[in-house]
């Protein structure tokens, strides 16, 4: 998505909000759900399930539009089929992203829909795979090890758009549903080996992740 594209439909949500009774402008929340996340530019990416989890605090600045941030420890990655050979690859990243998001909440509905960009510090890439046994018998090899992160961009850069529906509103929880695509590469391509014979190559990619989960205030 285009950051013009973006920013016109973050505009377009908050002309339609209405205010609602605000209960105090500054807000914390902690949530923790699934992430379903891929990465755009390898071929035969599939979801890779994994974990997130978040601290973050909203300002209200009148009943119904807020600026806030999060610390969001994030599992992504993708898995897919590598090559003709039948090996299949596992990447698996851990950010810790930094979201700025703007918040407008709707009237009456308990709906509130988010906007922003996020800003993602790489902690570990690692990979694993499984492949057919090299000589055509026995059982399938497999393995794995770590990235040097000297490979990967420090930093990921993304747009968010997502919206939180309160079901419990007496204590203020709810579910949450967010999607950030990456606009900047996480690395500029990496080769490597595996058991002397098997090649991995990992093309330029950006990352696209969907997460759900529930979150509470305090």
């Amino acid at each position: 998505m285009k950051i013009r594209n973006f920013c016109a439909v973050l505009v377009a949500l908050l002309c339609v909000c209405a205010p609602i009774k605000a209960q105090r402008a500054l807000q914390f929340r902690h949530s923790d759900g699934l992430n379903l996340s891929s990465l755009v530019g390898i071929d035969n990416a599939a979801l890779r399930p994994g974990f997130y989890s978040t601290l973050g605090l909203t300002y209200y600045f009148s009943d119904y539009f807020g600026i806030g941030t999060e610390v969001a420890y994030s599992e992504q990655g993708t898995h897919c089929k590598a090559n003709d050979m039948g090996v299949v690859m596992n990447y698996n990243y851990n950010y810790l992203n930094l979201p700025l998001l703007a918040t407008c909440r709707l009237s009456e509905h308990n709906v509130a829909f988010v906007g922003g960009v996020q800003f993602g510090k790489l902690l570990k890439a690692t990979y694993d795979y499984t492949a057919p046994s090299i000589l055509g018998q026995g059982s399938s090899v497999s393995g794995g090890g770590v990235f040097d992160k000297s490979e990967f961009h420090p930093w990921d850069v993304g747009v968010t758009l997502g919206v939180d529906w309160t079901l419990f509103p007496r204590i203020g929880g709810g579910i949450e549903l967010r999607y950030t695509l990456g606009i900047t590469q996480t690395h500029n391509g990496i080769s490597d080996t595996a058991n002397g014979n098997i090649y991995i190559s990992v093309p330029d990619n950006r990352n696209s992740t969907l997460r759900v989960g529930l979150f509470v205030p305090f």
